[in-house]
C-alpha cells in the first residue's frame, strides 16, 4: 500500500505532513476577512484555516499590519511565515524555508524569545522531513520534545510530539508513535485546539492500523469522515474513504479496499487534480496486482507514472513495485529488475521497511523464474531478515503499546499541570501588558510585584522538582520508573568503575501474573506488584537500584557485582518470594517469580546487557519458572 498526498502544517500537522504531498484544500463557503492582527493570529494557531487562497490573503494582512516595534506579534508572525509561507510541494520552496529559518534565528530579537525559536525550529525540522533528511529531523524532532518541556507550552509540547509520532509510525516504531499521539491528543483537546486534535486523531488511528489493529483504525477513520463531512471539509472527508481501504487491506478485504480507492479515484478526477489522482491510481493498481488483474493494474500505472516522482518518496516507490510486478507477470526480467532496484533505492532513502519487505519478497520471485537461485536466496534472506525485524519491532512494541494505550490517567494528570504553568505565564503576561499604560502605578507597586513574582517563580521551581520526580517514578510501586531506571544502567555501564568492577543485571517477573488480575481483579493485581517492590528493596544493598520497567517485569542494577554474586542474589529473591505471605491470594494460587541474570562482559551497550538478561529470564520460564538462571555471557 501507500500513502497519499501531503497536507502543510496548516491542515494535517502531525504528519501527514512526511507521507502526503499535494492535497487541494476545500473552499470555505466565505473567505476569512481578518478583523484584527490578533484574530488573525488566532485563527492561525487554531489550524482552522485550510483554504489556500484565504492563507495567503490572511498572511500578506499580518505581513503589511506588524512591525519589528511590535514584538510580541512580530515574534508569532516569524514562525507563521515559516509554517503557512512556503509553497510545501516544491523542494526549492522548502529550501527557501529552511534558509529563512537560519536567518531568523541568529537574531537576537529572535533568540531572546524560546517560545519563538522553537516553533522556528520544529518548521525547519519538517522541510528537513519533508526533503528526505529524515535523520535529521528526528534528531530535532527528540531535542525539540525536550525543549518545550522545558519552557512548559504545552501547544509547542503538542506539536512536536504529534510530528515526530507521525515519523516514528511511518519507520515502525509504533509503541513510540502512540505515546506521542495520545499525550497531543490530550492536549490539543485541553486547550480546546479541534482542528489540531481532528488531524491527530488520525494519526493515531493510522499507528493503530499500521500496529496490527485495523479495526480500531476503522472505527476512528469512520468517525473523522462525518465529522469532516459536516465540516465541509470534503477533501479531509475523502483523505479518510483511504485511510479506511488501507486498514481493509490491512484485513485481507481486498475488493471492499478497492472500492473505497476507487470512490476516492474519481473524487479526485472530479476536481480535475491529477497530482492526487495519480497518488490514488497507484493504490488502485496495488489491489489490483493483489485480485491478478495485472492489465487493469498497468493502466492505471500507466496514469501515475506522468505525475509521480522520485521526490513523492512513499508513493514512487510503490509506483516502481507495483511496476516491477506487471514487469514480473510478462516475464519482462530486464525491465523488473530496474524497476526493483529504482523502488529499493527510493525505500532505503526514507527508511520504509515495510515497503522493502515486499520488495525483497518479489525480488526473490523474479530470480526464481530466471533460475537464478544464488540471487534468489540472497533476496529472500533479505526478506526473512527485514520480516523479523519488523516482527522484532511489532513484539517489542507489543507491551509498550498497551500500557501507553491505557495509562490515559498519568497523561492527564501532567497535561493538567502544564496547562496550569501555561495559564500563569498568560496571566503574567496580562499583567505585563498592562503595565504599558500604568507606569505610574507600576513605580509605586514594584516591591509588591517583586515579592508575587518571586512566589511565583518559587512555586514553579517546587513544580518543576515535583514534574521531575514524577516524571522519573511508578505511580504504583514509587520505583523508579522504566526510563530512569535504565539511564541509570546506562551511567552504570559507561562508568570507568564499571570496567574494573563488573555490573551485573536481575531481570524478575511475576509468574502467572495475568492469572491473579484475571481471577482477583486488578486491586488485588496492584497490591502484589507493590509487595514484590517491597521485598526487592528490601533484599537489596545500598548501592543497588530496583526499577519497575513493564507491567509485571522489574530490573535490577548491581554496581560492582560478580555473576556469582548476582546469582546468589537472585536465588534469594526467588525463595523470599515464594515463601512469602501474600494475605490477599488464595493458597491455591501460589506467587513465584522467575529471574534472569547476565553480567558485563564484553558488551558494546547497556541493551546487549539487557537482551542476555531478557534471554536468560525467557530461559527461567521455559525451565518451569520459580527459579533463577544466569546468561552465558556469549548468549545474544
Amino acid at each position: 500500500m501507500i500513502i497519499l498526498t501531503s497536507w502543510t502544517r496548516l491542515s494535517l500537522l502531525a504528519s501527514i505532513g512526511m507521507l502526503l504531498v499535494g492535497l487541494s484544500f476545500p473552499v470555505q463557503s466565505a473567505p476569512f476577512q481578518p478583523k484584527s492582527v490578533e484574530k488573525a493570529l488566532e485563527v492561525f494557531d487554531s489550524g482552522e484555516l485550510t483554504d489556500s487562497e484565504t492563507i495567503k490573503v490572511t498572511l500578506n494582512y499580518l505581513k503589511k499590519n506588524i512591525s519589528v516595534e511590535d514584538t510580541k506579534n512580530y515574534l508569532k508572525l516569524q514562525a507563521v511565515i515559516c509554517w503557512n509561507g512556503f509553497d510545501l510541494t516544491d523542494n526549492k520552496a522548502i529550501e527557501a524555508a529552511i534558509e529563512f529559518v537560519n536567518l531568523k534565528l541568529a537574531s537576537k530579537q529572535i533568540a531572546k524569545s524560546s517560545e519563538t525559536a522553537t516553533d522556528l525550529k520544529l518548521c525547519r525540522a519538517y522541510m528537513y522531513q519533508l526533503i528526505g533528511k529524515v535523520d535529521l529531523a528526528l534528531q530535532e524532532y527528540n531535542d525539540l520534545v525536550h525543549q518545550a518541556y522545558l519552557i512548559d507550552s504545552p501547544k509547542l509540547i503538542a506539536d512536536s510530539r504529534s510530528l515526530r509520532g507521525a515519523m516514528y509510525s511511518f519507520q515502525g516504531n509504533f509503541a513510540g508513535a502512540l505515546e506521542d499521539f495520545i499525550i497531543a491528543q490530550h492536549l490539543y483537546e485541553s486547550l480546546n485546539l479541534k482542528a489540531w486534535a481532528q488531524y491527530n486523531l488520525i494519526e493515531l488511528a493510522t499507528s493503530y492500523r499500521r500496529f496490527g489493529d485495523p479495526q480500531t483504525a476503522i472505527k476512528y477513520y469512520q468517525q473523522l469522515e462525518v465529522q469532516f463531512s459536516k465540516q465541509g471539509d470534503n477533501d479531509t472527508a475523502n483523505l479518510m474513504k483511504t485511510e479506511i481501504a488501507y486498514a481493509l487491506e490491512e484485513l485481507g478485504e481486498n475488493s471492499a479496499a478497492l472500492e473505497k480507492h476507487l470512490q476516492s479515484y474519481h473524487y479526485w478526477k472530479d476536481k480535475s487534480d491529477d497530482k492526487s489522482s495519480a497518488f490514488q491510481a497507484i493504490n488502485i493498481a496495488g489491489i489490483l496486482i493483489k485480485l491478478d488483474r495485472v492489465e487493469e493494474a498497468e493502466k492505471y500505472l500507466s496514469q501515475a507514472t506522468e505525475f509521480i516522482k522520485v521526490s513523492d518518496g512513499a508513493s514512487y516507490s510503490f509506483m516502481r513495485l507495483f511496476q516491477a510486478q506487471a514487469a514480473l507477470h510478462h516475464h519482462e526480467m530486464e525491465k523488473a529488475h530496474a524497476y526493483l532496484n529504482e523502488a529499493e533505492t527510493a525505500f532505503t532513502k526514507i527508511k520504509n521497511s515495510r515497503g522493502l519487505e515486499q520488495l525483497y519478497l518479489v525480488q526473490s520471485q523474479a530470480f526464481i523464474s530466471q533460475q537464478n537461485w544464488q540471487q534468489a536466496v540472497i533476496a529472500l534472506q533479505d526478506y526473512i531478515a527485514t520480516h523479523q525485524a519488523l516482527d522484532a519491532t511489532r513484539q517489542t512494541n507489543s507491551t509498550t503499546e498497551m500500557r501507553t494505550r491505557f495509562n490515559t490517567e498519568k497523561v492527564e494528570r501532567e497535561n493538567k499541570q502544564l496547562l496550569k504553568i501555561q495559564k500563569i505565564k498568560e496571566n503574567e503576561l496580562i499583567i505585563l501588558n498592562q503595565n504599558k499604560y500604568l507606569q505610574l502605578a507600576v513605580i509605586i507597586l514594584s516591591g509588591i510585584i517583586m515579592v508575587i513574582l518571586s512566589v511565583i517563580s518559587y512555586k514553579q521551581s517546587k513544580k518543576s522538582k515535583q514534574l521531575s520526580v514524577l516524571a522519573s517514578t511508578d505511580h504504583l510501586t514509587q520505583l523508579p520508573n522504566r526510563r530512569s531506571t535504565y539511564l541509570k544502567g546506562e551511567t552504570y555501564f559507561k562508568s570507568k568503575e564499571s570496567t574494573e568492577h563488573p555490573l551485573s543485571l536481575i531481570l524478575f517477573d511475576a509468574d502467572n501474573f495475568k492469572q491473579i488480575n484475571d481471577q482477583l481483579g486488578h486491586d488485588i493485581g496492584d497490591k502484589v506488584l507493590i509487595s514484590l517492590a517491597n521485598i526487592s528493596n528490601m533484599l537489596m544493598r545500598k548501592q543497588d537500584l530496583v526499577g519497575r520497567v513493564g507491567g509485571e517485569e522489574f530490573l535490577i542494577v548491581l554496581p560492582n557485582t560478580s555473576s556469582e554474586q548476582a546469582f546468589n542474589i537472585a536465588q534469594r529473591l526467588v525463595a523470599t518470594v515464594e515463601k512469602s505471605n501474600f494475605d490477599d491470594i488464595p493458597s491455591d494460587l501460589k506467587l513465584t517469580i522467575s529471574a534472569g541474570i547476565a553480567t558485563q562482559a564484553d558488551e558494546n551497550s547497556f541493551d546487549m546487557l539487557l537482551k542476555r538478561a531478557d534471554k536468560a529470564l525467557y530461559s527461567a520460564k521455559a525451565a518451569g519458572r520459580n527459579c533463577a538462571v544466569l546468561s552465558d555471557k556469549n548468549s545474544a
